[in-house]
């Protein structure tokens, strides 16, 4: 772990000339905060297992959550010729924000296989930035917005399909 101290001398060691631009030197390093004595004696018992990376039916569950949504409004605005051609162009570009990505990870080969199920990895943690979560609670931080979002599309069917049965 970097001090200030350590990185002014970085900075002392490096020389620049009138041309170069100035950076800083000194490398960007995260390091997960110390456990206390109590918690490493409570983390070193658990025995379940951090995974390196979310499993793909995570990504998936999320895929079909946008799926369910934009269904929602091609079933809600199918009356109108307008609001359905707003939703195609819509449709058209999620399956360019989903498919480039995918189309990108099968360009390279298969580093690692996945060899346990989503119920198996749902039971353990997975490994983030700030460090290791629980994967249920990664699960939903993964699904939240396009969950809540579906349900907010229904909420705006049952409003539209009930204003348009008024007039």
């Amino acid at each position: 772990m970097y001090t200030q101290l350590a990185l002014e001398e970085d900075r002392s060691n490096v020389a620049f000339d009138a041309g170069d631009v100035a950076y800083d030197a000194a490398p960007r390093v995260f390091e997960y905060p110390v456990l206390q004595a109590a918690d490493r004696t409570a983390f070193a018992k658990e025995t379940l297992a951090v995974y390196a990376d979310m499993h793909p039916g995570i990504y998936k569950i999320a895929v079909l959550s946008w799926a369910a949504f934009m269904s929602i409004f091609w079933v809600t605005f199918w009356a109108d010729a307008y609001a359905t051609f707003m939703v195609a162009v819509c449709t058209v570009y999620a399956v360019m924000f989903f498919g480039v990505p995918y189309v990108m990870s099968r360009l390279t080969p298969k580093a690692n296989i996945v060899d346990h199920g989503l119920l198996h990895f749902l039971r353990n943690r997975v490994d983030t930035i700030y460090g290791p979560v629980n994967s249920l609670e990664a699960l939903v931080q993964v699904i939240l917005v396009p969950a809540a979002l579906s349900l907010g599309g229904v909420a705006m069917s049952f409003i539209i399909h009930a204003a348009r049965t008024v007039h």
